[in-house]
């Protein structure tokens, strides 16, 4: 097995940039089903919304957990959003664009790389389809002359990017979008906070160290990706993916919350003990919601009245840890 963690570093900015007011957007069932990571700001409409209010607006959204103050639970419909929430919803793409535009954010026109490294190279090549333009700040004169020349579509200035007067000189003011991506996690952290206090609205920081995060408050940032810690989910999906696989398969693992929720795919096959029965029937551990049911390529957000049939793929959400297979979302 061979994983590229800058590669998949790349596609997880490209996924956010598509989302901006998101702290983090995964994808599920080839797209189908997207996961989105967002802080509940002092003026979102949001803020003082119950659940059930939620729903009825948003009838194919799920709001599968919410992180309050250090804690995290999956909630019911009488639960009300609160400002400084972090909420972790599902929904179809479609769905989820419409939802994002009512939380009005800027769109991602144009986009300010510090760092001419690896990341920068696979991201410059998912975008350069793309309507986005975008300028890289690179120190390394050689580094700066060979992106010029791979990207000839792109600005590419030589200078240190976590310079302040750099970063002024070049109008960092002016782009929708940062991602601070030198390989050093304290100047990617300290000129991320300089371009918070200036007034960018959508930074995106690269942390190496995992350690870094135990220190760092993730609500004072707009996302921070761990090339090491995407790598490592997906290293894991591949593990897991091979324990009892004839009961179930697992087909796409992912982390948020710092590792405290893990979000799961899983393909039912004929063996599995959670065929034909309600949701509501189902004897679920505590912590544990069945986001979201792929059948013949349609996605139902399910509530208790459904069921999960051989074939199906369902998106779990869940606070238990290190779960390889169905069963072990099944209170015994």
């Amino acid at each position: 097995m061979v994983v590229n963690p800058e590669s998949l570093t790349a596609r997880y900015i490209a996924n956010n940039i598509d989302f901006p007011s998101a702290n983090s957007v995964e994808y599920f069932a080839n797209g189908r089903v997207i996961l989105m990571e967002f802080l509940v700001k002092k003026e979102s409409p949001l803020a003082n919304m119950t659940l059930s209010h939620f729903r009825r607006k948003f009838s194919n959204i799920l709001v599968c957990a919410i992180e309050r103050e250090e804690n995290i639970f999956i909630p019911n419909g009488d639960v009300v959003i609160e400002e400084n929430d972090t909420l972790y919803i599902t929904g179809n793409r479609i769905e989820m664009v419409l939802f994002h535009s009512f939380l009005r954010p800027r769109a991602v026109r144009n986009l300010l790389l510090i760092g001419a490294g690896k990341i920068a190279y696979y991201l410059l090549n998912i975008l350069k389809d793309t309507k986005v333009k975008v300028k890289v700040i690179e120190s390394s004169r050689e580094r700066a002359q060979w992106f010029s020349q791979e990207f000839p579509q792109v600005h590419v200035v030589l200078g240190d990017g976590t310079a302040k007067e750099i970063l002024l000189e070049e109008s960092a003011l002016n782009f929708d979008a940062v991602a601070t991506l030198t390989g050093v996690d304290e100047e990617n952290i300290i000129t991320s906070m300089f371009l918070d206090n200036i007034g960018i609205s959508k930074i995106i920081t690269k942390v190496n160290r995992t350690s870094l995060l135990e220190i760092l408050d993730e609500k004072d940032f707009s996302s921070i990706v761990t090339p090491k810690l995407i790598a490592t989910d997906t290293i894991m999906h591949f593990i897991r993916g091979r324990v009892n696989a004839q009961h179930s398969n697992l087909e796409a693992l992912h982390h948020v919350a710092n590792g405290q929720i893990e979000t799961l795919q899983f393909f039912i096959t004929e063996s599995c003990k959670i065929t034909g029965k309600t949701l509501a029937a189902l004897k679920l551990k505590k912590g544990v919601l069945i986001a979201a049911i792929i059948r013949n390529g349609r996605t139902i957000f399910p509530d208790g009245n459904d069921s999960i049939q051989i074939g199906d793929k369902i998106i779990v959400i869940t606070l238990i840890q290190n779960v390889n297979q169905v069963t072990d979302l099944l209170a015994r």
